[in-house]
């Protein structure tokens, strides 16, 4: 998620913003009742369908920092670009805390809310910042060691990556013969395969990129289904944010989307393009605030939970008004406070 530029490439600005609108997009199945619900009948084999082409979100998120991030080098003002992130989540945590005691009646001393903000749950969904820390101290190192390689021993990084986080869910459906400890450093996978994305692009042509993605995201939500046998859904390998489906159906998707030039768009299109990119991480981080408020809202308006889906067209875009409205103020006061750090200029002349 990176901070604006001041030449927008729209083809990155639509992968951004889609990845945020199908990042809450799935949460509408956490909070729908859908994983409560029994997994039977037309309508949710299709609700596992779409649940599983919004979970392409995390993954191309990371994917596209490390399409943008692969040239960043080390430096002693570096880590001051982090600023703008945890500026975010601080403001972002403060209006979801402010929420849960205004809104829900939640206490909260002193101690209680350091140990939020510093367990990253003062926003509920804060734990990709956590996750995004360690990979931006990374980066730097991580874009070195791949520079320094050649074009044969980048391949094998990135196979090998995706053989430690991806393959284990698929091949050891038939017994443990890969090892499942690195299974958990899949934003390595991402990273490494969108500075390889970056260097070079799937040859398929944009519709053939969305077939894939859509086909793969059938597949495995029809197998869901089927696992399910009627009952309540259950998670499987595939569902993991590092799985070889989830990777495949990431790399299809950004890879169609920015190759998008948005030329012949209106400009209030193009426009709305960017600030949803832009907005992109506070918008994501204050969803928790519109799904408290309209949740529980569709839940009584409409009973049966697997009836649900049809409202998700409606449902989605007003959570994500809702949440781009809140992200929109808790932008410009993050920026203010970077603003006010001192930079490496300053910092030379006062000495």
């Amino acid at each position: 998620m990176e901070t604006q530029t001041k030449q927008r490439d729209f083809g990155l600005d639509l992968a951004r913003a889609a990845a945020g609108v199908l990042t809450l997009s799935v949460h509408f199945f956490l909070n729908s009742g859908f994983y409560e619900a029994p997994a039977a009948g037309k309508t949710m084999l299709a609700a596992c369908v779409v649940r599983m082409l919004c979970m392409t979100c995390v993954p191309l998120f990371l994917l596209i920092t490390g399409y943008t991030c692969a040239g960043r080098r080390w430096s002693k003002g570096y880590y001051r670009k982090l600023l703008p992130v945890l500026s975010t989540y601080v403001l972002a945590g403060a209006a979801c805390l402010a929420f849960r005691a205004l809104w829900q009646g939640e206490r909260f001393g002193v101690r209680e809310v350091v140990r939020q903000f510093t367990t990253y749950s003062a926003a509920p969904y804060g734990w990709y910042i956590e996750m995004y820390i360690g990979l931006f101290l990374l980066s730097p190192f991580l874009n070195a060691a791949w520079h320094a390689l050649d074009e044969g021993a980048k391949r094998a990084l990135v196979l090998s990556l995706a053989g430690l986080t991806a393959l284990p869910g698929l091949v050891n459906q038939l017994g443990t013969l890969l090892p499942v400890w690195w299974v958990g450093v899949y934003p390595l996978t991402y990273y490494v395969l969108g500075a390889w994305l970056r260097e070079h692009p799937l040859r398929l042509k944009g519709w053939q990129l969305l077939a894939c993605w859509a086909g793969l995201a059938a597949a495995v939500g029809a197998k869901g289904y089927l696992t399910a046998g009627g009952g309540a859904y259950l998670w499987m390998p595939e569902d993991q944010w590092g799985s070889l489906a989830l990777t495949l159906e990431a790399a299809c998707l950004f890879s169609c989307l920015r190759r998008a030039k948005g030329e012949g768009l209106p400009g209030p299109v193009r426009w709305c393009v960017a600030r949803a990119a832009r907005l992109a991480l506070p918008m994501y981080l204050v969803s928790y605030i519109a799904d408290q408020i309209v949740y529980p809202v569709l839940a009584q308006a409409v009973p049966e939970a697997h009836r649900r889906l049809f409202a998700m067209p409606v449902t989605v875009p007003v959570v994500v008004a809702f949440s781009l409205a809140l992200a929109q103020p808790i932008d410009w006061a993050a920026g203010a406070l970077v603003g006010l750090a001192p930079t490496k200029k300053q910092n030379a002349q006062e000495s």
